[in-house]
This record gives structure tokens, C-alpha cells and sequence, in this order.
């Protein structure tokens, strides 16, 4: 058997990876060195290969730093945050490793040192054949490294579709309390521990909700109709007040706002009184939304008084 033969046949068995070490149970370190030096295998990290003609594929590349870094390692930061589906894989590669694990890095790869850092659980889990950092950790090394505008949105949708819990983000963040970005990771964490599930009802909470002319509100608050219950916005309970924000996603075609409609007349036969206001609002007059809030709570508290 030749040695192209036994080259390929360790690549084949490693999925169109091998490492050097790999590479040298079944092949002379000259002859390596020679495919090497003529290119017709790719360095792709320290010691790993591939084909010249492999196509660099986004799998690949994970699966490569992986070998690299060997079992010690995990996907984290941006990279896990990819594997988790939550943003587009872009370069470069993040690992961790523990503090007192050795791991070179190189041209689009970077390995975080970490103390006390497990690749298992819970800090890691497997996802879609990865090992990555569980999602409360991922978002929070993440955090000092995406756009600034994309931060706290994404953190509230991972909330909202249920992937983490305030209570799980708080703890991640205990581990690390000097990430960048820390303060505004803190708030983006409360307003999730405070019912927030989008942007537009944070900016609510923030410019509007938690001002001192108006009483605590309750997020999320949850209310059993007819058909099925539902959860608002923000709402006073003990005046059966409720505001609903507006988003333009999912409250702007007729549907949305027959559904809408439907939902506020279930509300009003239960005897709540249903605000709706849209982002335009909450951010270009905080002031007007809150004295209509502050309104209605006032004859609500009369009306029910009066009762």
C-alpha cells in the first residue's frame, strides 16, 4: 500500500481530519513532512490536516479546533453561541480550556483560559455533535464581543423562547464578574428576572414602568381566559390594569390586530382595562405613555373604591 493510501484511509476514518500525531501511527515523519511541504495536505490549526481540496466548511472548522484542542477544550463565546443556533458562525474559533491547560492559539483561533473549567456538565453540554459552554455561560462570555445594539436583544429573545432563566444568567455572570460590559449585562439580566421578553418592553420598563410617579408593575402577569390563558405585557393587578407594547413584528398585519382585539375584549369581560402603546411611543414621548398610565390607574383605584 502506498502512503497517499494510508494518508487517506486516517482521513476518512477521522471524517477528513487527522492530527500529526495521527498521521505519524501510520506513515514515516518524513513522508508527513513531505505532504505537507508540498501541499497536498492543509494545515487547518496546529497539528491537524486535511485535504488540500477539502472545502472549508463552518463544520469542519469545529470539528478541527476541537482535535486541536483536544477533550479539554469546549466551543464557547461567539462560537458556542453559533452551535446553539442564536447567531450566524463567524471567525474566529473560540475555545476554553482550563487555567492550567496549555493550548495554543493561531490564525483564527482563540483559547480562553478559564479557572476551574470542566468540558462537562453543567458548565458543557453536546449540541448538534459539539461540545460547547451551556448557553447561560456562552451568552455571557459572549456578551463583550457582539454589537453593542444586538446585545440585550438577544439575551431577552434566549429568555422568551425559554433557553435560560434570569436565575441561571445571574449565576454565569457570578462566575465571571469581570466581563466587559458587566453593568449593562446586570440590567439586561433584571429586566429578564422582571418579565421583559423583547427589547421594545425593556425600553418600556426602563423609560417608562419603573419611573417614580407610577406604582411597581408587574411583567408578565398571567390571566386565565376563555380561551386559554395569556400573559401581559405589563399590567397593576390589584386595579386590573394592563399595558400591551406594540411591537411592529408581530402586531401589524389584520390578523395581529383581530387577535389583538379578540384579546382585549376577553380582558374587558373580566374587567381589566387593556393600554396599548407602540415603540414609537415608549421611545419618542416616555412622559405622555407614563401620565396615560398613571391616569387610568387613578380612575381605576376611584372606580374600584367606589365599588
Amino acid at each position: 500500500m502506498q502512503w497517499r493510501e494510508h494518508i487517506n484511509e486516517v482521513l476518512e476514518r477521522n471524517g477528513g481530519l487527522a492530527t500529526r500525531r495521527e498521521l505519524l501511527a501510520h506513515v514515516p515523519e518524513t513522508v508527513v513532512d513531505g505532504y505537507i511541504g508540498r501541499r497536498a495536505l492543509r494545515r487547518l490549526f496546529p497539528h491537524v490536516y486535511c485535504r488540500v481540496a477539502e472545502p472549508t466548511t463552518d463544520d469542519l472548522l469545529l470539528r478541527a479546533a476541537l482535535r486541536h484542542a483536544g477533550p479539554v477544550a469546549a466551543l464557547s463565546h461567539t462560537t458556542a453561541l453559533a452551535v446553539w443556533g442564536l447567531v450566524a458562525f463567524r471567525r474566529p474559533v473560540h475555545l476554553t480550556v482550563d487555567h492550567a491547560v496549555r493550548r495554543a492559539g493561531a490564525t483564527d483561533l482563540v483559547v480562553h483560559r478559564r479557572l476551574r473549567f470542566r468540558p462537562d456538565g453543567p458548565q458543557c453540554v453536546t449540541r448538534n455533535g459539539f461540545r460547547v459552554t451551556a448557553l447561560p455561560r456562552t451568552l455571557v462570555d459572549a456578551w463583550p464581543l457582539l454589537p453593542v445594539p444586538d446585545r440585550r436583544p438577544l439575551l431577552l429573545d434566549a429568555a422568551r423562547r425559554g433557553l435560560v432563566t434570569a436565575r441561571g444568567l445571574e449565576q454565569a455572570l457570578a462566575e465571571r464578574p469581570n466581563v466587559g460590559g458587566h453593568r449593562a449585562l446586570a440590567q439586561a439580566i433584571d429586566l429578564i428576572a422582571d418579565g421583559c421578553q423583547s427589547e421594545l418592553e425593556a425600553l418600556g420598563v426602563l423609560n417608562v414602568f419603573r419611573h417614580r410617579s407610577l406604582p411597581r408593575s408587574v411583567g408578565q402577569h398571567r390571566v386565565v381566559l376563555p380561551q386559554g390563558a395569556v400573559r401581559l405585557d405589563r399590567s397593576w393587578p390589584e386595579v386590573k390594569l394592563a399595558v400591551e407594547l406594540d411591537g411592529a413584528k408581530h402586531h401589524t398585519s389584520p390578523e395581529d390586530r383581530r387577535r389583538d382585539l379578540a384579546r382585549d375584549t376577553a380582558l374587558a369581560a373580566l374587567g381589566w382595562v387593556v393600554l396599548r402603546f407602540t415603540y414609537a411611543d415608549v421611545v419618542r414621548d416616555p412622559d405622555l405613555v407614563r401620565r396615560r398610565v398613571l391616569e387610568v390607574y387613578a380612575a381605576r383605584a376611584a372606580q374600584l373604591r367606589v365599588g
